[in-house]
């Protein structure tokens, strides 16, 4: 419990998660208030949830190597991933439920908290903020959609493929150097 708590202070000091989720509601509200053509408005605060993700794991290992710092403090790797994923839901579940009514579909917030925890496996496997987000997005914005016009059932199985990211990510994590970028 401690290490979530810990977990959440970090992500609630980091700046940039406060200014992308504020700039992911702010675009949301205009967006629905233009009234876009096709409708929905979720697609546009999804991308503002990848980022979040990416940067939630991602930061650490930016400039002096915070990671290192979380390790000393936290040497058990699969405790502090699922810490990590725990205080991430925590933070975000909230901020999807709002970006999600905002832009008049509630049914979404899974949806969305669901990518921002694949976004943060990405993160925490890849370990550096752009590379990661340029993944996802990539993945996202370009690869579902060509998944989905040759299997549209695909949306059944994404939920568990969220959660197998980021399990991935975190054995992959669990048996690495904390070392930047190695």
């Amino acid at each position: 419990m401690n290490a979530v708590r810990a977990e959440v202070g970090k992500l609630l000091t980091l700046r940039s998660l406060a200014l992308t989720l504020g700039l992911t509601w702010a675009v949301t509200l205009l967006l629905d208030a233009l009234d876009p053509p096709g409708g929905s408005v979720l697609p546009y605060g999804q991308v503002g949830f990848l980022i979040l993700g990416v940067l939630a794991t991602a930061h650490e290992y930016q400039g002096g190597g915070q990671i290192r710092t979380t390790l000393l403090a936290m040497p058990r790797r699969y405790r502090l991933a699922a810490a990590k994923a725990v205080a991430l839901v925590v933070l975000a579940a909230p901020a999807a439920l709002l970006v999600a009514g905002t832009a008049g579909e509630p049914g979404g917030t899974l949806s969305l908290v669901v990518d921002t925890l694949v976004a943060a496996g990405v993160g925490l496997l890849i370990r550096h903020p752009v590379g990661a987000a340029g993944a996802v997005l990539i993945a996202y914005e370009i690869g579902l959609p060509l998944i989905r016009t040759h299997w549209g059932e695909v949306n059944d199985w994404l939920p568990l493929a969220g959660v197998l990211i980021f399990a991935v990510a975190s054995v992959v994590f669990a048996r690495r150097d904390g070392a930047d970028g190695s």
